[in-house]
C-alpha cells in the first residue's frame, strides 16, 4: 500500500480508499500523508443502462503541512482522471465535496468528503 491507511471499510469502499491513498502518496510505500477513514456509506445506484453504487467517504489526511498540501493536490489531479484501477468497477464520477482544516493548531490535517459513483464493468 502506498500510504498508511487506518479504519478501512470492506468491499468496493475499501478498494476506493486504498486507491485514494495511492493517489495522495508521493511514492509507492510512503507512510505519509496518512489517510484515515472517519465514515463511509454506500447506496445502490442505477440508470436505464447501468447498475452501481454511490459511495460517500469522510476522510482525514494527516502529515506535515507540505505532505498534506501536496497529497491533496495529487488526490484532486488523480480523481479528475477517474483511473482508480478497480477490477470489475468503473469510476463514472468522483467529486471532492468538502475540505476542512483541523481547528487544532498543533495538528496538520484536512477533513475531506469525497463522493464516488462506481458502475459494474
Amino acid at each position: 500500500m502506498s500510504a498508511r491507511l487506518l479504519l478501512a471499510p470492506t468491499g468496493v469502499p475499501a478498494r476506493l480508499v486504498k486507491a485514494l491513498a495511492r493517489l495522495a502518496a508521493d511514492r509507492p510505500g510512503a507512510l505519509f500523508p496518512m489517510l484515515v477513514v472517519e465514515t463511509s456509506t454506500s447506496r445502490p445506484w442505477s440508470s436505464a443502462t447501468f447498475d452501481g453504487e454511490r459511495h460517500r467517504l469522510d476522510l482525514r489526511l494527516h502529515g506535515s503541512a507540505i505532505e498534506v498540501g501536496d497529497g491533496l493536490e495529487r488526490l484532486m489531479a488523480g480523481m479528475a482522471d477517474l483511473d482508480f484501477g478497480l477490477s470489475g468497477q468503473i469510476v463514472a464520477e468522483a467529486k471532492l465535496l468538502a475540505v476542512g482544516v483541523d481547528p487544532d493548531p498543533l495538528v496538520v490535517a484536512l477533513s475531506l468528503t469525497i463522493e464516488v459513483l462506481t458502475v459494474r464493468d
